[in-house]
């Protein structure tokens, strides 16, 4: 992987507009980077066809802000483009909002023991409680708790969940609390992992690229039917 020029502080959307070339194997086009956010990065050309999910392609980017080649993986397709894979090491050369991207969900998830590290006490639960997952990234999950009894017993950051998620496969982890807000659906936890059974790892990996590839089309989707929309009103006034 090879990165020219300076990029340290740049923000993502400096490589938006830029052109991109995919090289695979000896077919080679050429397009327009669409889209760069967390592990994906869309890339519109007219050749979209001549590439398939999981074909390993080199991908040269020419910015403003300098020359990137690196080695990627087409991870999804839509008519006029294609999504790849933004490798951490090209990620480690912009600034983005968040060090992993966080994706909303609505999954369910079960608490098991509730660990207060202050007062030194832990409290297994008889029958697990019920939560409500509503979004995750590599480093957190956001939920909220069904059982209103349990939310006074969670009364500050600091306190440990071993909770079990069901993202489609059962993950269980350990989780410190280090943000509590009122929500319109009661009181909103959000946690970071402090232990993760590490063949779980590439799984929830794979789980967030899937769920964030799926947003994104669905975004892009909606904005280009408001857009049809917009001009179909301002046609018809």
């Amino acid at each position: 992987m090879k990165f020219y020029g300076s990029k340290e502080g740049n923000d993502a959307e400096v490589l938006i507009g830029s052109k991109a070339v995919l090289d695979k194997h000896d077919f080679v086009s050429t397009g327009v980077l669409t889209y760069a956010l967390g592990d994906i990065m869309e890339v519109e050309l007219p050749q979209y066809d001549a590439f398939g999910l999981g074909d390993k392609v080199k991908m040269t980017i020419y910015s403003k802000s300098g020359l990137f080649v690196f080695e990627t993986t087409v991870v999804a397709k839509d008519h006029g483009s294609v999504i790849v894979i933004n490798p951490p090491d090209n990620r480690k050369k912009f600034t983005e909002k968040r060090e992993f991207p966080r994706i909303d969900i609505q999954h369910d998830g079960l608490l098991h023991v509730l660990h207060d590290v202050k007062k030194k006490n832990k409290h297994h639960f008889d029958n697990p409680v019920g939560i409500s997952i509503k979004n995750i990234s590599m480093n957190g999950v956001g939920f909220t708790i069904e059982d209103n009894s349990i939310v006074d017993k969670i009364v500050d950051k600091h306190v440990q969940l071993d909770v079990e998620m069901d993202l489609g496969f059962s993950m269980s982890c350990k989780t410190e609390i280090v943000r509590k807000e009122k929500s319109e659906n009661g009181i909103y936890y959000g946690a970071r992992y402090i232990e993760v059974a590490e063949m779980k790892t590439n799984a929830l990996r794979a789980f967030i690229l899937k769920n964030q590839v799926e947003s994104y089309f669905v975004q892009k989707r909606d904005a280009k039917y408001k857009s049809l929309l917009e001009k179909k009103s301002a046609v018809n006034q």
